[in-house]
């Protein structure tokens, strides 16, 4: 028999605000980083791009505002395909390909040319990144608007903790840095070392209290819920989806939540769960519900 992942049939409703602003002035970025792009392979001057530009970036984000408003569903239907979410970085990819312009085409790679390329690359890409994960936060709400069955603070175990991480890349600026002064003689790069062995010594209890922190502290600890539909990793800007047909097991253990997947295990420190044993009884409630609405998509 061969099981078939089953997700809940979503109601959208008109994007909210938040989104209308946000896609319509992505709209509107990239429309500008069009016509500048157009504009410098026709010669006009730099003068009169930045007289057209700011209006025409304000004249087409608020169309996009109020077509994305009529477009209902939009985020949740970006949010819930990888692929769509790929295709917000499309434009500031094309722009970023048209530096090579010059080595095809017939045109002077000016400095003019190269700055303005790369700010609209950059500007449009940020941009692109932030619809993305706008769209993802929407269709993850969408896809688990019933109460979850549990919510705990989530604080890493394992090799994929915070400490283990930070340490190793600690280890790696200070090892670039050595190799950028020996190489070059860079004096920035001294600056990284005598900075990453300050906090390298600090991270093992060496040089006193001056500098004490806990590397698994953090000011908003990230939260995971247990939906009906899955798993859900709550950081402060941004979310996780984990559906529960990734997850082979769960199992508590004294010094660990596992969940245990393909590739990569979610590991949990119990001491940051405030009762662990209900918790899990929660995770199972949920997972039994998931396993329930999957059971009529059994295939013979």
């Amino acid at each position: 028999m061969a099981s078939h992942e089953r997700r809940p049939a979503l109601e959208f409703d008109e994007p909210d605000t938040g989104f209308q602003a946000g896609f319509g002035f992505y709209v509107g970025l990239v429309a500008a980083g069009v016509a500048a792009t157009a504009g410098l392979l026709a010669g006009v001057s730099t003068a009169t791009l930045l007289g057209i530009l700011p209006s025409m970036v304000t004249a087409v984000a608020i169309a996009g505002h109020i077509l994305t408003r009529r477009a209902r569903g939009l985020p949740e239907r970006i949010g819930r395909s990888r692929w769509r979410r790929l295709a917000c970085y499309a434009p500031p990819i094309a722009f970023a390909a048209t530096l090579a312009l010059p080595l095809v085409i017939s045109i002077e790679a000016t400095g003019r040319f190269v700055v303005l390329t790369l700010v609209v690359t950059l500007v449009t890409g940020v941009t692109a990144y932030g619809v993305d994960r706008m769209a993802r936060n929407r269709y993850i709400d969408a896809l688990t608007a019933d109460e979850p069955a549990a919510v705990w603070t989530w604080r890493q175990t394992g090799l994929t903790s915070g400490g283990i991480v930070f340490g190793a890349y600690l280890v790696i600026t200070i090892g670039g840095g050595l190799y950028s002064t020996i190489a070059w003689g860079l004096n920035v790069s001294s600056l990284m070392v005598f900075y990453g062995l300050i906090f390298l010594l600090q991270w093992y209890g060496i040089g006193g209290d001056w500098l004490n922190f806990d590397q698994n502290e953090q000011a908003t600890p990230p939260t995971i819920r247990a939906h009906e539909a899955g798993l859900v990793v709550e950081r402060s800007v941004s979310r996780t989806f984990v559906p529960w047909d990734d997850v082979a097991d769960v199992r508590l253990t004294d010094d660990k939540l596992v969940f245990e997947r393909r590739w990569f295990d979610l590991r949990c420190d119990p001491a940051a769960i405030d009762d662990p044993e209900a918790t899990l009884e929660g995770i199972q409630r949920a997972r039994g519900r998931a396993d329930a609405t999957r059971q009529p998509d059994l295939a013979d």
